[in-house]
């Protein structure tokens, strides 16, 4: 009889795990939904399809490889870059925001300011250097050391108003494009290389979705 009610109680808090996964993954999906057909969320993601047409037409003639949404590992959670670029000149991370309005201030926290609503925003340039540093650490784990990787800040929008030091326009993202050198990189190596260890679980993918901050 104690043996059957160990059993019992087994199963029970097992079952109960199972529920309370359950609900977590729904609130998740639930918030996922949220967010993802948000007012802000669709501007943002019109705007990373904009930018990364745009580079795929620059370096069409160059064969570049590109990853939109990337999704990579980041110690035991991950991170979504919005646009790897691979080249003979390496890889360019590339962040885009689709925010119009007007931008100013410097250091961490900036002041997004449209119509008579401000908000802060936090700096793309230190959001973009975290993504670059995690780009350069899957680089040299898998011996690529020497592949160079240049970072770029892409405000999209024809309404916006910025500070230079924090980000450039589509015409400065092509004059970047430009300036990059061949460093003998092979595109497709590296290309797949970031594409094998791209985070795929659709939980993890949720969670930074809803933890994203001013797309």
């Amino acid at each position: 009889m104690v043996l059957e009610n160990i059993a019992l109680f087994d199963f029970d808090k097992k079952t109960w795990i199972l529920i309370a996964a359950a609900a977590i993954a729904a609130l998740l999906l639930i918030l996922y939904i949220c967010v993802h057909f948000s007012k802000g969320k669709r501007k943002g993601r019109a705007a990373e399809r904009k930018v990364g047409k745009f580079i795929k037409k620059l370096g069409k003639k160059d064969h570049i490889r590109i990853i939109n949404n990337a999704y990579l590992p980041l110690y035991n959670k991950a991170c979504e870059v919005d646009h790897l670029v691979f080249g003979r000149f390496g890889v360019l991370v590339v962040e885009t925001k689709g925010i119009s309005g007007k931008v100013t201030g410097s250091g961490k926290n900036l002041t997004h300011t449209i119509g008579s609503k401000t908000h802060k925003l936090y700096n793309p340039q230190m959001q973009n250097k975290t993504h670059i540093d995690n780009v350069v650490h899957h680089l040299k784990k898998g011996g690529f050391d020497k592949v160079p990787v240049t970072g770029a800040v892409v405000f999209s929008a024809n309404d916006i108003e910025f500070p230079s030091e924090i980000g450039t326009d589509l015409k400065g993202l092509e004059k970047l494009y430009g300036s990059l050198r061949d460093a003998g990189c092979n595109q497709d190596v590296l290309y797949n290389y970031f594409n094998d260890m791209q985070v795929r679980n659709p939980l993890k993918k949720a969670w930074i979705k809803t933890r994203k901050k001013n797309d």
